[in-house]
């Protein structure tokens, strides 16, 4: 793809997510993405953080960045840790530029990346910039083009919103109050 088409997809993808309250930036390199991150989470006060293990965190040693920055990182046992974490941080497999969409595409159902994505009141998001996709219709034709079809898909637009009590629209209610997207330029592993 070329480097013009994914800035424009970035641009509109940042565009509808920022419509719908979500915080939305650009990095070069995995380090550089981890950094920001550390910068984030002491902007927003967070202590610990569940961070689901994924190759944009490997390849930057963000566990290591965030750790040094005085946040506590748990890595496992998610099941006990995501209810009272401070946010959680998960790799995403695609955004959709058109609704600002990210895509969590996983073999097996990982029930992991859910509680780090949904359970916690902030969550980050790391994706590819190359994983840029324009429309849904796209996004359903590369799913399902995999070679085996994933046994879970969620799609997240924004952070959690309802409006079901009394027509009033209550922000992280079914999930985070918050959602911050960093698009990673440098080539990682495919995390599906």
């Amino acid at each position: 793809m070329r480097i013009d088409h994914l800035t424009e997809l970035y641009e509109r993808f940042k565009a509808k997510l920022e419509g719908v309250s979500g915080e939305c930036y650009r990095v070069g390199t995995a380090s550089e993405a981890g950094e920001l991150i550390c910068n984030v989470m002491l902007e927003k006060g967070i202590r610990n953080v569940a961070l689901l293990k994924a190759p944009i965190l490997d390849k930057g040693n963000i566990t290591y960045q965030i750790q040094s920055a005085g946040i506590t990182v748990y890595t496992d046992h998610f099941r006990e840790v995501t209810p009272t974490a401070d946010a959680g941080i998960t790799q995403v497999n695609y955004a959709i530029a058109e609704s600002g969409t990210l895509v969590q595409a996983d073999a097996d159902a990982n029930v992991n990346q859910r509680l780090c994505s949904t359970l916690v009141p902030i969550h980050i998001a790391l994706v590819s910039t190359s994983a840029l996709i324009t429309t849904l219709k796209e996004t359903m034709a590369i799913l399902h083009q995999l070679p085996q079809i994933p046994g879970f898909v969620g799609f997240i637009t924004g952070p959690s919103r309802t409006s079901d009590i009394e027509r009033v629209l209550t922000i992280g209610v079914h999930g985070p109050k918050q959602l911050v997207v960093v698009f990673v330029d440098e080539q990682v592993e495919e995390v599906i």
